[in-house]
């Protein structure tokens, strides 16, 4: 039996954000209890939003404009997050903090010209871009 996978499978910014949420998931696991509860939950909850972000802006279609704005939104927010992971030292190493911010970095590139390509797709209207009044 074969299953036809959605098309948003397919996209790159949806595999590093499908390979970010398990790399914090596991990495997660690993925190003190200190850090594991509250951060390490909001970390783990900022990261699916993302990936779920990617899947909804690809189901819109051309309105996926607003959509994409949440999503680079987000992974801002997770750039911080990560950051704040290194100063309180939750990360078990370096190498986690960095392997992480990596994947952050990527997809916030991605996100970013996702949303700046579908900027460019809109139609501009001819009174520079403003409606008439």
């Amino acid at each position: 039996m074969t299953t036809i996978a959605p098309g948003y499978e397919a996209l790159p910014i949806y595999r590093v954000a499908s390979g970010l949420v398990i790399s914090i998931e596991r990495i997660v696991r690993e925190f003190s209890r200190y850090h594991k509860y509250q951060f390490g939950a909001r970390l783990r909850q900022t990261a699916l939003e993302v990936l779920l972000l990617v899947g909804r802006a690809y189901r819109r279609g051309a309105d996926r404009g607003p959509v994409l704005v949440e999503l680079c939104e987000h992974v801002e927010e997770l750039k911080l997050l990560v950051n704040v992971g290194k100063e309180v030292e939750a990360f078990a190493s370096f190498k986690q903090y960095a392997q992480v911010m990596e994947q952050v970095v990527s997809l916030a590139r991605q996100a970013e010209g996702w949303r700046k390509a579908t900027q460019r797709l809109r139609p501009t209207l001819p009174s520079g871009g403003r409606e008439p009044l």
